[in-house]
């Protein structure tokens, strides 16, 4: 997942890439009417109608098939024109220069893609430049190349606009760079003061009761505020902060379920944290954890570590042998978001999990999509045939609830009964006011369950 902030200037990119497109084929394309080149102005009203297209698209939020679009077509259309561009003697035609643009665009764009889109399509987008800068590729029909003066025009215009665009992709991408390089700076200074606090979402029981938490890392800026896990999460997967933040987490988590087990009214509850892949895959994880564990001094049984299905498809010897050694002294293995990967049924039993949870995406459109009903219906019949603990997460509705409870599932997480809170506010919920279990009349949807009068609370984002 990018950050916010990323994807806001991923956004203005694409929008000023649309615009441009637009301007400019339909000035050129009215000037090639007038010296009657049909084709040549046919292509580039279809590139300024594509341009627009694409500037609408960014603008109402589709930025990955506008980013996809653009970076596939505009190269397209920019190679046709070239084959039509003849500069005049002594010259170079300037209009491959706008391929540079593309390279640079494609490469900040699609930061975080796979290696086809942020490697290879700018690489494309190189070699196309430097083959159609150095080569006189094209047609020489003088029906088709433009004419001299118009050759001529060509030529600074494209310099022009194509220095223009590469100023401008350059601008975003060092506002980027230098707000990432901030907010690292100010992350690593906040692993060294303590900036970072947990919140609880309560995850109930099938009584209605709390029966546990997830743990979920915020940060309280010093001098900006609240900054959402989804703008500094993705950063410091990129950056391995990941791995100190997560080790904190843990400890952090583990020190909190110490004192519960301290209460006896809170001594049942369990803790869930997530691991990230780069935490897992450090080669001293589980001797990390264990020790976290040992010196928290907290039963290992009450710790469940979640994990999501993209962490089991490399190395899975090693991903297996790490588990089986945490299992070994107790601790709980989840599998995350369960049902929106590949290998779901593979993972089930090759891996040694305790617990699945019903990914959100199912849980929110349950009821008004039939094959999301049957998944989440066939999640829980395979997890109780296998013995699994099941949890479905993102439980927004008392439909919804009543729902998961007919088809079997028996423990629930989401804003129905709360958001994320600090601890303060968590421990407000354990009062026996607040967990007075009313499901007793239940399945009536109109049952004021835990939480319930939270709803309206601002939902922090991601994670």
């Amino acid at each position: 997942m990018q950050d916010d902030g990323h994807i806001q200037r991923v956004r203005a990119n694409l929008m000023g890439s649309g615009l441009f497109a637009f301007v400019l084929g339909g000035c050129w394309g009215i000037a090639f009417f007038i010296v009657d080149r049909p084709l040549v102005a046919a292509i580039v009203t279809c590139m300024a109608l594509f341009g627009l297209g694409m500037f609408w698209l960014a603008s109402r939020g589709r930025i990955a098939l506008a980013a996809w679009l653009i970076g596939h077509l505009l190269p397209i259309f920019a190679g046709l024109l070239c084959l039509f561009d003849r500069a005049p003697e002594g010259l170079h035609r300037a209009s491959p220069l706008h391929f540079l643009s593309f390279a640079l665009a494609g490469y900040f764009i699609f930061r975080g893609k796979g290696i086809y889109l942020r490697y290879v399509l700018p690489a494309v987008c190189l070699v196309a430049y430097v083959v159609l800068s150095a080569t006189s590729i094209g047609f020489h029909d003088p029906d088709l190349i433009l004419p001299e003066g118009m050759a001529l025009a060509s030529v600074w215009v494209n310099t022009a606009t194509g220095m223009m665009s590469l100023i401008f992709i350059v601008i975003v991408m060092n506002t980027d760079l230098t707000v990432r390089r901030s907010l690292e700076i100010d992350m690593r200074k906040a692993i060294q003061d303590g900036d970072f606090q947990l919140h609880y979402q309560p995850q109930i029981g099938e009584e209605g009761q709390i029966v546990g938490a997830e743990a979920l890392i915020r940060w309280r800026h010093p001098r900006t505020g609240n900054i959402p896990p989804a703008d500094f999460i993705p950063l410091a997967e990129e950056t391995g902060l990941i791995v100190p933040i997560g080790n904190w987490v843990l400890r952090a988590a583990c020190a909190q379920l110490a004192l519960w087990e301290t209460q006896p009214e809170t001594r049942h509850l369990t803790m869930s944290v997530n691991v990230s892949a780069s935490q897992f895959r450090q080669p001293d994880f589980v001797q990390s954890v264990t020790e976290i564990v040992r010196l928290s001094g907290i039963t290992p049984s009450r710790l469940k570590l979640e994990l999501t299905e993209s962490m089991f498809v490399d190395n899975v010897e090693s991903t297996t042998a790490k588990m089986n050694a945490l299992k070994a002294i107790g601790i709980v293995w989840s599998l995350d978001d369960f049902g929106t990967g590949y290998s779901s049924l593979s993972v089930l039993h090759r891996f040694p999990l305790g617990q699945i949870k019903i990914d959100k995406a199912f849980v929110r459109d349950m009821l008004t999509n039939s094959s999301n009903m049957v998944v989440t219906e066939a999640i829980i019949a395979l997890a109780a045939n296998l013995n699994l603990q099941v949890i479905a997460e993102g439980v927004e509705t008392v439909a919804q609830l009543n729902r998961l409870r007919e088809a079997g599932c028996l423990a629930y997480q989401g804003y129905l009964f709360s958001p994320p809170v600090d601890i303060e506010a968590f421990t407000k919920l354990l009062a026996p006011e607040a967990a007075s279990t009313v499901w007793s009349s239940w399945p009536r949807p109109s049952v004021p369950l835990i939480g319930l009068d939270r709803v309206a609370m601002s939902r922090p984002t991601l994670r």
